[in-house]
């Protein structure tokens, strides 16, 4: 039995449990960050993804290649496994991990004897959404004797979805999002979660980007309180500090400003003691004011250059963007 994971919090979980680390994969990919372009192989989107990693500082590009290299090819190997299970949780980072493995599996000759699955949504107890790292080796142990089959309904979901996501426009996934994809259930919401990523229509700005600026305009926060606050309000918690952290550097660095950074006490100091601790706390600027108020647009003021999957979102005339009040993707022109 071979095991597939979101990450390495979750192979720690599986370790604690008993289960050997050479019996298990994790899947290192932060997919709805940077291009996923249609038309390449495993091994050549694989080179793009180092390639983007490497440019976001997250690691060194020889060194991520060949942890690329080294997953791709043990994901390769697996046909000669007696049965692979694949350990997922429901929000959009995972879902869509998720389906990129299903569309590889959707090739019978890549497929092991036995293909299972386990998704993770809430905590049966607290009804929070639960993250395969915090379990507890008795909880992994009963996940393991509850796995399902995988079928060969998601297995064609999971290669449709994944052809979706690697389009050259959100039309395709919009489609999926609206028709209810009931063979993975948390599918339909992840989907729907990164729709809202496109900038708004109103302001420019993504989800992440708008509720970010409002716990700001709250009171001034360290960027690690506004990761904290923002994360509060997911539904199912999906982005990790370092893409969140890029997200505000651009905010903060873009030709208009929307975030400044300022010098602020970490707490006062009595009377005759020496200085206040100081800290770094980030307060908005008046275009990211205006920006919240729906008086700025940020992608006309500061133009836009990222990719949302096979998506690339440049040049302020012509990037797709999310409707919220009318939940639509609208498109440029």
């Amino acid at each position: 039995m071979f095991h597939i994971t979101n990450g390495d919090c979750a192979a720690a979980a599986l370790a604690r449990a008993g289960i050997p680390d050479e019996d298990v994969l994790p899947w290192r990919d932060v997919l709805h960050e940077g291009p996923v372009p249609a038309g390449l192989t495993l091994d050549e989107l694989s080179s793009v993804r180092a390639t983007f990693i490497a440019q976001c500082g997250w690691g060194d590009l020889d060194t991520v290649r060949e942890e690329f290299r080294w997953r791709d090819c043990r994901l390769a190997g697996l046909q000669a496994e007696h049965e692979a299970v694949l350990w997922f949780e429901s929000d959009l980072y995972d879902q869509l991990q998720l389906i990129q493995l299903l569309d590889w599996f959707a090739e019978p000759a890549h497929r092991p004897q036995r293909l299972t699955l386990i998704c993770l949504d809430r905590d049966p107890d607290s009804g929070r959404f639960e993250g395969l790292g915090a379990l507890s080796k008795e909880r992994v142990a009963a996940l393991l004797e509850s796995r399902t089959a995988v079928t060969g309904e998601q297995l064609e979901l999971g290669r449709r979805a994944w052809n979706a996501v690697r389009a050259g426009a959100p039309g395709a996934l919009e489609d999926l999002w609206r028709q209810e994809p009931g063979a993975l259930p948390y599918l339909g919401d992840a989907i729907l979660r990164w729709l809202q990523e496109l900038p708004a229509v109103t302001s420019g700005l993504s989800r992440t980007e708008r509720t970010a600026l409002e716990e700001i305009a709250r009171h001034p926060r360290t960027r690690e309180q506004v990761f904290r606050a923002v994360q509060a309000r997911e539904e199912r918690p999906f982005m990790g500090d370092w893409s969140f952290w890029r997200m505000l550097e651009r905010l903060e660095h873009a030709a208009v400003a929307l975030l400044r950074r300022e010098t602020a006490p970490a707490w006062p100091a009595p009377a005759g003691a020496a200085r206040a601790s100081q800290r770094q706390v980030l307060t908005l600027t008046a275009a990211g004011c205006a920006g919240l108020a729906g008086e700025l647009d940020a992608v006309q003021v500061n133009g836009i250059d990222r990719w949302w999957g096979g998506t690339r979102l440049w040049q302020a005339e012509s990037v797709w963007r999310w409707d919220g009040a009318h939940a639509r993707t609208v498109g440029p022109g």
